[in-house]
């Protein structure tokens, strides 16, 4: 397309003398024959109508009867008074990319830069490689023309009001020199979002911005409105029933995987906050279906289980840049920890119920999956089977329960009043896998609860208060483990988790902003349980890539 026009198709019968049909071709591209029809379906190239001329082109499909607009008339008359080699028409999610160079045609899809659709009969790139497609055709010598804008200026003007820590610039230069592609890894609480800020104020393109929370993204709007001194009406928040597209739009990534094709040419710059979901399938195919060429991911976490992190090169770019926390804590930019465990017993009817339990599950596997012996893994199979087995059902449902006994013991909430007296002065955060006992909690001990469904605004009060010092403690079950920015705790009790190492690694970073003293993180684990080894499991990343 350039403006309104279409490149069209056009039929023309089989039976024609072969000099038509090899002038035709010389016009136009085969896509197929129809042998029920005898007609030979064939699209229009206008780089190659070109090279022969309007005139002749014209010609040649008045004699085959194919009526030309004066839309496509005038592209070719475009095409061919500027000597166009290669002309690129917009047609999502796809970019169509049309040429008389076989060589060209040849070498592109070699490199993989493109590929040829046999459904269209056009030579197809994703608008992720619509830059990398141009360096090359540049190189190479021939010259292009786009048949749709490309213009990522925006009309801002940023000013970054802090100055970047030493760290948060060596990050920034590292991105900086390898092509201002690439993904910064540093630690919970180390300001990741700042490198995104300085990189919003040196580009000064059209800048969309990725969060996997709602919360996140009204973070970034106020970090946006607040840092960089761009004004409110230039930024547009997407998710959450709005959609607003501006200068610098702030996206969920769900949001993204439904409605970012709609705007395949529009940003120039792409920041993906917590980029481990970025390299999911459905956020994968989104961001494969925008041409902005810098892109900038940010995790504590950047790789997963699945194996799923090595699309980080294609849809971002590669780690660039990399910090431990003990690197920060030495330099004085994040708190010092000690990390504490504490072992209880269930009851002995308890524990009872808890073998029964677990003896169904593990009976149903050893019959079902003997030969799968990696708890995850048959754990997964047993998932997929539940679907469609009801002993499948009954085994999770009975590990289920097993692990709510193991997870949520009375003697745990009694180790919490300890520690709540033991921690009097600080403040503390209190995390724990189900929602029972957090509210339990809440109930017996009178302490501010955020759960999933607690509403917005008595979520974003209890933060405030506990920011501000007149709350002291605050339980959650997963509410506040990702994409929260949660004020700064001293201490953090741990009444039951998963076997994440993200988890964990969140569940850290909330107690790691500097301070004066030494942060704690203590874990409360269930003896004769599978809880051991998931607290053991979650202290280090495993990687498991089936390739």
């Amino acid at each position: 397309m350039m403006g309104k026009v279409m490149v069209f198709v056009f039929r023309i019968k089989s039976i024609l003398p072969s000099s038509i049909h090899r002038d035709v071709n010389l016009v136009a591209d085969p896509i197929e024959f129809d042998e029920s029809s005898s007609l030979w379906l064939y699209r229009l190239n206008p780089v190659k109508a070109s090279k022969v001329g309007l005139q002749k082109t014209l010609s040649v499909l008045d004699s085959v009867g194919v009526y030309v607009s004066e839309d496509v008339k005038n592209l070719i008359a475009s095409l061919e008074s500027s000597g166009i080699d290669v002309y690129f028409v917009l047609e999502t999610p796809d970019i169509v990319i049309y040429t008389d160079s076989k060589l060209l045609v040849r070498e592109l899809r070699e490199k993989k830069l493109a590929q040829f659709d046999k459904g269209s009969g056009t030579l197809r790139v994703k608008p992720v490689d619509l830059h990398e497609v141009l360096k090359f055709i540049e190189f190479k010598g021939f010259r292009y023309k786009l048949g749709f804008d490309l213009d990522y200026r925006a009309s801002f003007e940023a000013r970054l009001k802090i100055v970047l820590r030493d760290y948060q610039q060596e990050a920034y230069n590292s991105w900086v020199s390898s092509g201002r592609r690439g993904i910064v890894v540093l630690p919970v609480a180390a300001g990741k979002t700042v490198v995104a800020l300085k990189a919003i104020e040196d580009l000064s393109v059209k800048t969309l911005i990725l969060v996997p929370t709602i919360d996140l993204m009204h973070q970034w709007f106020d970090n946006i409105v607040k840092l960089l001194s761009i004004s409110p009406s230039r930024v547009g928040l997407f998710g959450g029933g709005k959609k607003e597209i501006n200068d610098v739009t702030i996206m969920t990534y769900d949001s993204a995987g439904i409605n970012l094709e709609k705007y395949p040419t529009y940003f120039g710059l792409v920041v993906a906050d917590e980029c481990h979901h970025a390299v999911s399938p459905s956020y994968r195919k989104a961001l494969e279906n925008i041409s902005a060429p810098f892109r900038l991911g940010l995790t504590a976490t950047p790789y997963r289980s699945d194996g799923l992190h090595k699309y980080y090169r294609y849809i971002i770019g590669p780690i660039v840049y990399s910090l431990e926390k003990d690197v920060l804590q030495s330099r004085g930019y994040l708190a010092r920890h000690r990390e504490e465990k504490i072992y209880v017993t269930l009851p002995e009817d308890k524990y009872k119920e808890y073998r029964k339990l677990m003896k169904i599950y593990i009976d149903f596997c050893k019959k079902v999956l003997p030969n799968i012996k990696d708890p995850r893994e048959r754990f997964k199979k047993v998932l997929e089977l539940a679907s469609k087995d009801q002993k499948a059902r009954e085994a999770l449902r009975a590990k289920h329960i097993a692990r709510k006994i193991a997870l949520s013991s009375e003697a745990k909430i009694k180790v919490v009043e300890e520690l709540l007296a033991r921690y009097r002065d600080e403040k503390v955060l209190i995390f724990s896998r189900y929602t029972d006992i957090v509210r339990e909690i809440s109930r017996r001990f009178l302490i501010p609860r955020i759960l999933h469904d607690t509403p917005e605004k008595e979520r974003k009060e209890y933060l405030k208060l506990f920011r501000e010092g007149k709350i002291r403690v605050l339980a959650t079950a997963m509410a506040l483990d990702e994409g929260v920015d949660v004020p700064d705790a001293s201490v953090a009790i741990v009444i039951s988790g998963t076997g994440s190492h993200r988890e964990y690694i969140q569940r850290l970073g909330r107690i790691l902003r500097p301070k004066d003293r030494e942060a704690v993180l203590i874990e409360i684990i269930t003896k004769r349980t599978e809880e051991p080894a998931l607290a053991k499991r979650r202290r280090r990343f495993e990687l498991f890539d089936k390739g």
